[in-house]
């Protein structure tokens, strides 16, 4: 018992001694290469434009053109840089063309925000295998997919940062949403075992799980019969895209490992789901040999 004592204290003292650094930490943004995956609506639209008031150089991604070039209009208006390049997050050799653009036309990216989603709820029996398989393609692979383009270059400059935007729904997985949490969940795990791999390299990660939020995401569903189901409303928040848009660029500013948004309901039940991950960081850090580790899981699978 005495021992047990001792780990939590040793773990929550870690935890908030990591806080505090987070805290302390300040980097300027401006001058920054910002790629933003799902750039044309919604949180996209709002976290691009929030990176280009603080003084960064955007890059803009979506699948349709048309809308992005309105944000990048709308960028440029504001005196901010911007580029906007159709690609698909689904499909690898788009991927590779977004990052071979960016860097010739803006430089090296500093930072890379993995947005890009599409949702899908109902009874796990009635979900079409087309609309599972897209929901998968989106959320999971093309946020790995871009990820393992950029992490290289930002390894070589021991600088950069990936921020995966996830979903309170992959940390408390109301049901309904089975496929649509497992999809969020996987970026949850994404980005604690990435961030653990590139510790000490210069490169961050930071996951960032927005709550309800007034996107099209929600556009099909009651929010009367939200309310009444209690699932917004006194302190379940339904927040404008601009709330998780500052979220995702104080993460990179002060480079926060994690940021659950929501409202305080959300956020203690994500603190009880989620217990200390700035300790379990630092368990691994002191505990394991990191590229050791890695070169060990190379043997992982069939």
């Amino acid at each position: 018992m005495k021992r047990t004592l001792l780990l939590a204290g040793a773990l929550a003292g870690g935890s908030l001694l990591g806080w505090r650094a987070t805290r302390r930490t300040s980097v300027s943004l401006a001058g920054k290469v910002v790629v933003v995956t799902g750039a044309s609506a919604g949180i996209g639209r709002a976290t691009a434009l929030a990176f280009g008031r603080a003084g960064a150089r955007v890059a803009l991604a979506a699948r349709r053109h048309d809308a992005l070039e309105e944000v990048r209009c709308e960028l440029e208006a504001a005196g901010a840089t911007a580029l906007a390049v159709a690609a698909d997050v689904t499909d690898a050799a788009a991927c590779a063309r977004l990052v071979e653009v960016v860097e010739t036309q803006l430089g090296p990216i500093d930072v890379l925000v993995n947005n890009a989603g599409l949702s899908l709820g109902g009874p796990i029996g009635d979900l079409d295998d087309k609309a599972l398989g897209q929901l998968i393609a989106v959320n999971v692979t093309g946020p790995i997919q871009l990820t393992r383009l950029v992490i290289p270059g930002m390894q070589r400059r021991a600088a950069g940062h990936v921020v995966n935007v996830s979903s309170m729904v992959g940390l408390l997985t109301p049901p309904g949403s089975a496929a649509y949490a497992a999809t969020r969940a996987a970026i949850l795990g994404f980005s604690d075992a990435l961030r653990k791999e590139l510790a000490g390299s210069g490169v961050a990660v930071s996951l960032v799980l927005p709550g309800w939020t007034q996107t099209g995401m929600l556009a099909d569903m009651n929010l009367a019969r939200m309310r009444a189901a209690g699932m917004i409303g006194g302190s379940i928040h339904l927040d404008p895209p601009e709330v998780p848009a500052q979220a995702i660029v104080d993460a990179v500013r002060h480079r926060r490992r994690e940021v659950l948004l929501g409202g305080p309901i959300v956020i203690v039940g994500g603190l009880a789901a989620r217990g200390l991950p700035g300790a379990i960081d630092a368990f691994f850090r002191h505990r394991f040999d990191t590229r050791q580790l890695v070169e060990v899981m190379r043997d992982l699978g069939a």
